[in-house]
């Protein structure tokens, strides 16, 4: 029995529908029926209930259906794997967990193009989810690196912090709002203001903690909430309100054409660190830490 038929038949069995499995697939309605129909030869029973309105499967195609899902979304994850695999012959690959904040789309893509620049043999790969998997991911060596605030990091020392920069904040507004036209923002410029907040899903301990001080200062502003950062600006875009948020280094807003990033005034400061698992052995690792504490970020 072909892989090829059961991603098919999968297909088919989600849509309930032949042609939609087609356009889905981008292969002719004849075909599917033809690798629907090769299956269940094989088999010896139908799969499917055939209506004019609809497909929909058999108890025994139920129960094909609810066993193979699972096993070809194995497959595909192990095939990926196996070909990144074979495609990184004699590469390294670094694999660095994130949250998906300004601070690091800011610092990162610099960094690691300078970095690879002397180091053509090494790949870097970025994971995006919220602090608790991340530092799950790191503990079990599924990541190497988490880039986050000593804040973050669980309280059991199993975990190194290696500083790479100083965190600051800014409040991201549009352009066109009269708020755009100061240069620095303090709790006082906020209040009254309508603010779009980082849920508690998304949002890191420290981010967290600036949101309650804030929310403490600003009596008069209504509170809205975003999921992850795109959705946070796309939000402040679309005037829903204005957000806050942590960069490194200088600030720019030369990618920002509806948005700008003004400094926000704020006692609450902390690094930017690599974090590892004090158990990692890896000289890739130890090489590239090396490396950032001689850029002088911090």
């Amino acid at each position: 029995m072909r892989i090829e038929h059961l991603e098919i038949f999968v297909s088919a069995a989600e849509t309930q529908s032949f042609t939609k499995t087609a356009q889905n697939m981008n292969m002719s309605q004849p075909a599917v029926s033809l690798a629907i129909s090769s299956i269940e030869k094989q088999l010896g029973y139908q799969l499917f209930s055939r209506s004019r309105r609809r497909m929909l499967l058999t108890p025994a195609g139920r129960s094909l259906y609810n066993s193979i899902k699972t096993g070809l979304n194995d497959y595909r994850t192990a095939v990926t794997k196996a070909k990144r695999i074979a495609l990184s012959e004699g590469q390294v690959t670094i694999r660095i967990g994130l949250s998906g904040n300004l601070a690091e789309q800011i610092i990162l893509p610099r960094l690691v193009r300078e970095y690879r620049a002397t180091h053509e043999n090494v790949n870097i790969e970025f994971y995006v989810d919220d602090n608790s998997t991340l530092f799950d991911k790191l503990f079990t060596h599924e990541l190497d690196l988490v880039l986050s605030t000593p804040e973050a990091m669980p309280k059991y020392p199993i975990f190194n912090t290696n500083d790479v920069a100083k965190l600051k904040w800014c409040v991201l507004v549009p352009t066109d709002s009269p708020l755009a036209e100061k240069d620095e923002m303090t709790d006082e410029d906020l209040n009254g203001s309508d603010l779009v907040f980082l849920d508690l899903s998304c949002s890191s301990p420290l981010i967290t903690l600036m949101q309650d001080k804030v929310e403490q200062k600003c009596k008069d502003s209504r509170i809205f909430f975003a999921n992850n950062v795109v959705a946070q600006a796309m939000m402040v875009m679309a005037h829903q309100g204005i957000a806050i948020q942590p960069y490194v280094g200088k600030l720019s807003n030369d990618n920002f054409a509806d948005l700008k990033r003004i400094p926000f005034i704020t006692e609450l400061s902390s690094n930017v660190s690599f974090i590892t698992a004090q158990d990692s052995d890896n000289q890739n690792i130890v090489d590239l830490l090396s490396w950032m504490k001689g850029q002088d970020l911090i």
